[in-house]
């Protein structure tokens, strides 16, 4: 029977009562340490930023004052006259500083951009707009901020324009740096690719001796579009840092654009690598198709600037940046139900409709506004996989030139003495390999199995990585069958070799599978770029301390006699003909007229140029004179180099003259086509055959190098 009783004293809840208020005593101080270890690892985490941006800009700075320098050192700038200095911007270099030169020494900024884009001397005869048909912007741009900045009295115009270039590739320098450091989660991997880049700096950049190139200018500002691209497309951004990002892939990718014309072919690999990344389910569509109307936008922006530049129009980039925006806005994302082989199929499908698509609109563009300005880079494309490549002149003269050859193999050696060619390789294989397995996975018809490894795979929450590496991909194929495109490619293996060889998730997963503890891949993740680092100074630091204290000075007095002949003893408005490189250097050194320029990107001009070098033929004189008077010419200058060249049999100015004019050349055998002639070569006749020559040409200055001679 049931009976009520009396409570013991601690029994019951009165016993339970002390051990809760315990329970939530160690609740409360398990909390309160948690929040402790939260802050602490805050405030690490804000520290580590500080010292790695600070880290980043010492880098940035350092460099810049590095590089000026190497040119100091190679050139004892500071030392040689201005006529001196301006003949050291070899061929295209000088034309464009030309430029720079008139709008500072005009006689107010209004008139001197008023000649320029009326400009009468570049292309004897012919009155053209340089703002539209040359990436020159930035020669505006920092004439005008010469003209307006109160430094004139204590800064020469030419060092402002050559340590501006310089500090922008500073800015480079910190643009790899961070993208490095997003990519691997350690500041030292971005140490590491600035290391990389400056122990490597012969395959990776040409600043310190061909300054005024327009990839000087253009670098720095896709590198720094690829570091806000990577951070753009990290998983989980907070919507202030999507906006910062966008405005800096927005700011970077216009200037791109705008200051080199090799901009398009760079921006239909970026284009194609958005397209790679979306396809296979990495970013989603949004991010995807805000990155093709930068393309767009940023395309369009500088071709209202260029005064609707043909080439812009009907470039490849721009046809494939809106054809992928058409293609993408009827894509459905895919479903989980959809089997592996049906989404391999649609990719396919979708590759071949976006590359029809474009195709249609580049051609569509050429015919309704009748541009022809390109169609020497489909012929030079052509010629160069050895389709339809014949005796065409503007080919050969692409192919014959080292720049536009395969990549030799003598680069990698290099490369792989650099240290950063193996971890490259070894980074992209590993890479590709993961990407390749994450598509099969999230591709396979999901289960509860599959759905819990897809979430596990560490690239679907880096897609910032895939993007990099199939970028890497597309600007590896590029350097490869073009080697002058391997300073666009080396840095971005810097870029890449750093932040995946270094990248701490990598190591740590790596560590964990053969059982060794998180620790140990985290302490691996920060000492590997330490051991890289000593193993890149131990290789390279004696060498490049060397080259430091090598001094040497520009020395080439031929030009400059030759320079100072001309400003002395013609008339301002005389015209000239001669080489496209020469005659860029008699543009800047005496703004005196010429008629052909290194700028080939022109139909005209083209023509032209392979008329008038018909000084290095075998024609008669009576011919090449009326040639030469039909475009205006008063002088021709002609070079030993080019008339008695040691060149490889075949790739001579000469031989591909003679191709071009069906004559067989000098030395080689007969083919079908070419014809015997004896008709002496031109620029070497004249300075025997007096009798024949007398009538049309007077030589007027020679020395070892040039000939002068004046059209009578």
């Amino acid at each position: 029977m049931s009976e009520l009783r009396r409570r013991k004293a601690g029994s019951g809840k009165d016993k339970n009562r002390p051990s809760g208020s315990h329970a939530n005593e160690r609740a409360r101080d398990g909390q309160q340490k948690c929040e402790r270890k939260l802050d602490q690892v805050s405030w690490f985490t804000y520290a580590n930023f500080i010292i790695g941006a600070t880290v980043a800009l010492i880098v940035g700075v350092k460099y810049a004052l590095y590089v000026r320098e190497l040119h100091e050192n190679d050139m004892w700038f500071s030392n040689i006259g201005q006529l001196e200095r301006e003949i050291s911007f070899r061929t295209e270099s000088g034309l464009y500083f030309s430029y720079y030169k008139q709008i500072v020494l005009a006689p107010s900024l209004f008139q001197g951009i008023h000649d320029v884009i009326h400009d009468n001397r570049t292309e004897h005869l012919r009155t053209i707009n340089i703002l539209e048909r040359f990436n020159i912007y930035q020669e505006v741009i920092l004439a005008a901020l010469y003209r307006i900045l109160p430094i004139q009295g204590s800064v020469e115009y030419v060092y402002f324009y050559i340590d501006t270039i310089f500090g922008l590739h500073g800015m480079y320098m910190v643009s790899l740096f961070v993208s490095s450091w997003v990519l691997s989660g350690s500041w030292l991997a971005g140490l590491l690719s600035a290391s990389f880049y400056i122990f490597n700096k012969e395959e990776t950049t040409r600043l310190w001796f061909t300054i005024p190139l327009r990839e000087s200018f253009g670098f720095p500002f896709i590198f720094a579009q690829l570091a806000f691209i990577t951070v753009y497309f990290r998983r989980n951004m907070s919507s202030l840092a999507q906006v910062v990002c966008l405005v800096g892939i927005a700011i970077s990718t216009f200037f791109f654009a705008l200051v080199w014309q090799f901009a398009q072919f760079i921006l239909l690999l970026e284009s194609m690598a958005f397209f790679g990344t979306y396809s296979l389910g990495f970013i989603p569509k949004h991010k995807a198709r805000t990155m093709y109307l930068m393309v767009i936008g940023s395309l369009l922006g500088v071709c209202i600037l260029q005064f609707v530049n043909d080439m812009i129009l009907c470039s490849l980039a721009l046809s494939f940046a809106i054809a992928s925006v058409i293609i993408m806005t009827f894509h459905n994302e895919y479903s989980s139900n959809d089997n592996f082989f049906y989404k391999v199929f649609k990719l396919i499908i979708n590759i071949i409709a976006t590359l029809l698509l474009a195709g249609a609109i580049s051609f569509v563009s050429k015919v309704i506004f009748r541009i022809e300005s390109d169609e020497h880079i489909f012929k030079f494309l052509k010629s160069k996989f050895g389709y339809g490549i014949g005796r065409d002149f503007d080919s050969l003269l692409y192919l014959c030139e080292k720049a536009f050859q395969f990549c030799p193999l003598a680069v990698y050696s290099r490369l792989t003495s650099g240290v950063v060619f193996p971890c490259y390789v070894l980074s992209l294989v590993a890479v590709l390999f993961l990407m390749a397995y994450t598509v099969l996975v999230n591709w396979r018809s999901k289960t509860d199995d599959t759905a819990e490894e897809t979430n596990c795979l560490y690239l679907n929450s880096h897609p910032e990585i895939v993007y990099q590496a199939i970028q890497s991909v597309f600007f590896g194929a590029l350097a490869i069958t073009t080697v002058r495109f391997k300073y666009l490619w080396v840095p971005h293996m810097c870029l890449f070799a750093a932040g995946i060889f270094c990248n701490q998730a990598f190591w740590k997963a790596a560590l964990n599978k053969i059982g060794i503890k998180q620790i140990y891949g985290k302490v691996t993740g920060h000492g590997v770029p330490v051991m890289l680092l000593a193993l890149l100074l131990y290789n390279r630091l004696p060498k490049a301390l060397k080259e430091l204290e090598e001094l040497r000075e520009f020395y080439d007095p031929d030009t400059v006699d030759l320079m100072k002949w001309i400003n002395e003893n013609t008339p301002p408005d005389a015209s000239f003909t001669g080489s496209m490189q020469l005659l860029a250097g008699v543009k800047l050194c005496t703004d005196r007229h010429i008629t052909n320029h290194p700028h080939y990107e022109n139909k005209f001009l083209r023509e032209r140029t392979k008329q008038v070098y018909q000084i290095y033929a075998r024609r008669p004189p009576d011919e090449v004179y009326k040639i030469l008077r039909q475009h205006g010419t008063d002088y021709i200058i002609l070079e030993n180099s080019i008339c008695l060249s040691q060149q490889d049999r075949g790739c001579r100015l000469v031989d591909l003259l003679d191709l071009d004019n069906g004559h067989m050349i000098e030395g080689g055998q007969s083919e079908e086509g070419l014809q015997l002639t004896n008709v002496p070569r031109f620029c070497k006749a004249i300075k025997t055959d007096v009798r024949n020559f007398s009538a049309y040409f007077k030589k007027v200055f020679e020395n070892r190098t040039f000939y002068l001679y004046k059209l009578l």
